[in-house]
């Protein structure tokens, strides 16, 4: 890529957006944003309580016999910390939202081929200007009150929530020149997260 200027006040970078570059970024909101316990478990814990009630309902309307009724239930004890097990395990290894955000970025690049051209952004006082051959975009630092530095890039967020708009900055843009006037940057104007 092409080599870093220093302008004053600020950082300009140059750099190319991959798909591993998006990918990093969407990975970086994805390790911040914590739903509530009862928002990671829905499935596991709404699915036997609803079933234990239809059984209950149909068990006391006389739809269904209370023996059979009383074997679904003493099943559904049965089953029921086995597939939380199951979800916990699924969940504790299959966490890493490279894995769940990988094809979501192969489409975003196929449908969105601007996002693929060289790009040049300017970090400063005023916010972030990133240019390329299809316009520019001028975002000020109310656009981004969060960022996320990881080990390939800075990625800057418009809010904790999932789906949020994501910049990401590819450390590679820096073409080797010290980050730490850029860190100052998004440190003087956006808080970091981890």
């Amino acid at each position: 890529m092409a080599s870093e200027s220093v302008t004053t006040g600020g950082m300009t970078l140059h750099y190319t957006l991959t798909g591993d570059d998006l990918l990093d970024g969407f990975s970086a909101q994805s390790r911040h944003f914590r739903q509530p316990w009862y928002l990671r478990w829905p499935t596991t814990i709404l699915t036997p309580v609803v079933v234990a009630a239809v059984l209950v309902k149909a068990a006391l309307t006389g739809e269904f016999s209370t023996i059979v009724a009383l074997a679904v239930l003493a099943l559904l004890v049965v089953l029921m910390p086995i597939m939380t097990g199951l979800d916990f395990l699924l969940r504790r290894f299959v966490r890493d939202p490279r894995l769940i955000y990988r094809l979501n970025v192969r489409l975003l690049v196929r449908a969105n081929p601007a996002l693929t051209q060289p790009m040049t952004a300017t970090v400063d006082e005023g916010g972030v200007r990133v240019r390329n051959v299809s316009g520019e975009m001028h975002s000020g630092w109310s656009m981004h009150p969060l960022h996320v530095e990881t080990d390939r890039s800075f990625v800057l967020l418009a809010s904790r929530g999932r789906g949020a708009a994501v910049l990401v900055l590819p450390k590679r843009g820096l073409a080797g020149a010290d980050p730490a006037p850029l860190r100052a940057l998004l440190a003087a104007h956006s808080s970091r997260l981890g």
